[in-house]
């Protein structure tokens, strides 16, 4: 006999000794769904009358083909059961792809704004960054002066060379000890040209207080068009290496036996 499952249309050929006149319960393998299973009433074949609509050997019965999934021939119904499984695999799949790369973008993102937030203490950790945050159009303070009032002037007295100066203002709360400064001239390109480093010796910048700098650069050819000034951020100080431990005295004053 044939048992098909209710749930999911899988069909089954089964012996009828193995469900029994009483009928047994039966799982279906392939979704795992289970009932009760009996034997089917023996159909009763009749037999036709002599010379009453009786087909001939010649004559054949055609067979319709399925309209409907309950039409559907028992070998097939597993097929589509299975076709209907890979699909909703199919979609599992795709949807943990989505979500790993949704993840991986948020890890991405995170850092990005971070790297932006806390640019000031990136730099001030690794200095070598700062030229990466300027390359990108990212201002970056962490020395807590700004400069203003800047200005480049041909000296009156030798016109081969250029007078640049400013002041820094301390825009903390705390007085501020200004890093050496590097003053730089270009040409109308932006290339360097030629630049001097000036240093502000004497006491730190007081909170909202200003100091001001003067310098002057060589500009024997008078190339110079543009002037740029930055400080020189100078790498953390290693601590001092520890000194060593002088070695205990010997009981027996270092001597050999």
């Amino acid at each position: 006999m044939i048992l098909t499952c209710p749930a999911c249309a899988t069909s089954y050929f089964v012996s009828d000794e193995a469900i029994g006149p009483n009928g047994r319960r039966v799982r279906c393998k392939t979704c795992g769904h289970d009932w009760r299973a009996s034997l089917e009433d023996a159909p009763l074949e009749l037999e036709p009358a002599a010379g009453a609509n009786a087909v001939t050997p010649t004559e054949t019965i055609e067979e319709t083909s399925p309209e409907s999934l309950a039409e559907t021939p028992a070998p097939e119904l597993p097929r589509a059961f299975r076709a209907k499984a890979e699909r909703k695999r199919r979609v599992r799949k795709a949807a943990a792809a989505g979500a790993a790369w949704a993840a991986a973008a948020a890890v991405v993102l995170g850092l990005i704004t971070g790297g932006v937030l806390f640019r000031e203490e990136i730099v001030r950790k690794f200095p070598v960054t700062a030229g990466a945050y300027e390359t990108l159009g990212l201002d970056v303070n962490i020395v807590g002066l700004e400069f203003e009032a800047q200005r480049a002037r041909v000296a009156s007295h030798d016109p081969g060379k250029v007078v640049v100066s400013g002041a820094v203002r301390n825009i903390r709360e705390t007085e501020v000890v200004s890093p050496p400064i590097r003053a730089v001239l270009q040409d109308e390109r932006g290339v360097e040209v030629a630049s001097r480093v000036v240093r502000l010796d004497g006491p730190p910048v007081l909170p909202g207080q200003v100091k001001g700098f003067a310098v002057v650069i060589a500009d024997p050819q008078g190339k110079g068009a543009k002037m740029t000034t930055k400080f020189i951020l100078m790498p953390p100080a290693k601590a001092p290496p520890r000194p060593h431990e002088e070695a205990s005295p010997r009981e027996d004053g270092g001597l050999r036996r």
